[in-house]
């Protein structure tokens, strides 16, 4: 699975936008805060045993007698790492749930190598974090979408607890990506976790259209598993059932946006049946997730 070749050519221009993750691996084409190497003028400073010498300044050492460094702006890249959901409930339904959020992932990743950052992936297998290899520069994507292509849902172990261990793998004031169909329990201290080492996270929550709006369900009695634990309940399918279900979707929906907006991060429901073009070109834009 490839994304499509014209989506690839519209969003080969785009670039992420973090609110406050920082270039901060490699070289790249983002200024970044730290000091060396580089185009963009920051600051003097006296000098020190050891600097540059092609760095001191001639005028001002004319002027004073005293030996000046110029400091420049390093470009570097901004460390993206992409949290694709693996679990069970992924690939539950025949709503091709766990392809679009594949999809999705592929797309991001494609933005951010097309603009010069870093990309990893970061999974869950066999109750550990899996990291796949770090890419950088566009001619790495087929790499890239190999790698996702490859992954398939229903491993063991939580998304949540992927979350919750990922902090220690990557640098600080990174950016996470997380796309999963956030129905895990218990979010909020992994985002708690994720903030303490200063990562900014973009969440995309991608559902099948029942999970948004069961109304098109056969009413009567049916039996449900859930796919993550394997318990069955019977359930008598109503307009009274079904009314309760769309109050406790809305609930749950209003605490998640309200974890990610207290963080000034970006939380974003997607349907398996919503255009992925309208997604990344306007959507994202709008919400000045991408340029």
């Amino acid at each position: 699975m490839r994304p499509p070749a014209p989506l690839l050519e519209r969003l080969s221009r785009s670039r992420m936008l973090p609110a406050s993750a920082q270039p901060s691996v490699g070289m790249g084409e983002r200024l970044s805060r730290q000091k060396g190497a580089g185009m963009e003028f920051l600051d003097f400073r006296p000098y020190q045993a050891g600097d540059d010498t092609r760095n001191l300044d001639p005028y001002l050492y004319a002027r004073t007698g005293e030996f000046v460094v110029r400091e420049y702006a390093r470009s570097q890249q901004l460390p993206v790492t992409i949290a694709l959901d693996l679990s069970a409930s992924m690939a539950s339904g025949d709503n091709g749930k766990f392809e679009r959020a594949k999809l999705i992932s592929q797309l991001f990743g494609f933005i951010a190598l097309a603009s010069g950052d870093r990309v990893q992936l970061a999974v869950t297998a066999d109750h550990k974090t899996l990291l796949s290899p770090r890419w950088h520069g566009a001619a790495r994507a087929d790499y890239m979408f190999d790698w996702i292509d490859k992954r398939t849902a229903g491993e063991e172990g939580g998304f949540i607890d992927m979350l919750r261990a990922l902090p220690q793998h990557l640098p600080p004031r990174g950016l996470v990506i997380a796309v999963s169909d956030w129905w895990d329990d218990d979010v909020g201290p992994a985002l708690n976790m994720l903030r303490a080492r200063d990562q900014e996270v973009v969440a995309i929550q991608v559902l099948g259209p029942n999970e948004i709006d069961p109304s098109s369900m056969d009413q009567g009695i049916v039996t449900l598993e859930d796919v993550e634990t394997g318990q069955e309940i019977e359930l008598s399918i109503d307009a009274q059932l079904l009314d309760q279900y769309r109050s406790l979707f809305a609930a749950r929906q209003d605490e998640l946006h309200g974890l990610f907006t207290a963080k000034h991060w970006h939380f974003l429901t997607v349907s398996t049946q919503d255009d992925l073009d309208q997604l990344f070109t306007h959507t994202l834009r709008a919400k000045g997730v991408l340029s």
